[in-house]
């Protein structure tokens, strides 16, 4: 199944672009794409995660548009065509 992937602000620099598509695996998690850019990505991990399987707390990650905090979190299953979005920590003032 395709899907899409953003990144944004310094994610985007260690992706490589902010937005591609991605072909998955029926039934694939967040967690499962996640792990999968990660190792694909070197220094990916260390931004995104603060221990093996939990996000920092401050990215965002959405599954079209809407925080997989109040869906499954990282046991999100994506569905075709969906849109996943990452975001870093952003300050300003």
């Amino acid at each position: 199944m395709k899907v899409t992937f953003r990144a944004f602000a310094n994610l985007r620099e260690i992706v490589g672009s902010k937005e591609q598509e991605i072909s998955l695996p029926e039934g694939e998690t967040v967690g499962g794409l996640l792990k999968g850019l990660c190792e694909a990505h070197p220094g990916l991990e260390r931004k995104i995660f603060d221990a093996p399987g939990r996000i920092k707390p401050f990215i965002i990650v959405l599954k079209n548009g809407r925080s997989i905090n109040s869906l499954q979190n990282l046991d999100t299953v994506i569905d075709e065509g969906d849109v996943i979005a990452l975001f870093p920590p952003i300050a300003g003032g």
